[in-house]
């Protein structure tokens, strides 16, 4: 499956990204590697595997990338699959955007309603004594004021089918309210080059890209 960029990367992404402690070269291959495990999904799996699939490599390779390049940490934090940085001040999950996502002089939106876990992001408004103890080096816990001060960031993506393969818009974007579900107001954005992949298969629904919603167990 080969990938490529459609156009050449804008002026200013990489010094952007570069002040948050990320590059370019962790969030693209995050993408492929969703679009990847999306394929290997057939009309006979249950509804929504690719995209769930896509979710499940997208959180795994922006953790790897992150921990092995940058010695960050995996969190789970409110319910929120995350990965974070070593001085607990910035963490990035994410999130499947509409059709503006990407296009800088457009407003997107996330394209599936979101839980109360992001909007409490977006407020800093997290409930404590929710996230289980740390098991190993590469995860970890926030005390009460690391967490009112963790800015969580997504790395919001959109697919389109292109001629011949599909093209994945994406940014990486500040979300600062949330009404109803759905952002609606960005604190940031930056809007990445798109990037393009051949071979396409017949996409199945996305599936969830947060796990929210608490369980009770009988």
């Amino acid at each position: 499956m080969a990938v490529s960029l459609v156009a050449p990367v804008p002026d200013g992404v990489h010094a952007k990204l570069a002040s948050l402690g990320t590059k370019l070269e962790y969030l693209h291959p995050a993408l492929y590697a969703g679009e990847a495990a999306r394929r290997t999904a057939t009309p006979n799996h249950p509804a929504n595997t690719g995209g769930t699939r896509a979710y499940q490599e997208h959180v795994r390779m922006l953790r790897e990338a992150h921990i092995r390049h940058e010695g960050w940490k995996r969190l789970l934090h409110d319910h929120l699959e995350l990965v974070y940085n070593p001085e607990k001040t910035l963490a990035i999950g994410t999130m499947v955007g509409d059709a503006a996502t990407g296009n800088a002089s457009l407003h997107p939106t996330n394209l599936h309603k979101r839980g109360a876990a992001t909007e409490r992001a977006a407020e800093h408004n997290v409930q404590l004594g929710l996230f289980p103890q740390p098991v190993d080096p590469n995860e970890a816990l926030l005390d009460e004021d690391e967490a009112l001060r963790l800015k969580t960031w997504f790395l919001v993506s959109y697919r389109v089918k292109a001629e011949g393969g599909v093209r994945i818009h994406s940014e990486l974007s500040l979300p600062g309210q949330v009404d109803r579900g759905f952002v609606v107001k960005w604190e940031q954005r930056i809007p990445l080059p798109v990037i393009e992949m051949d071979e396409i298969e017949l996409p199945d629904e996305d599936g969830p890209d947060e796990i929210d919603i608490p369980v009770e167990f009988r």
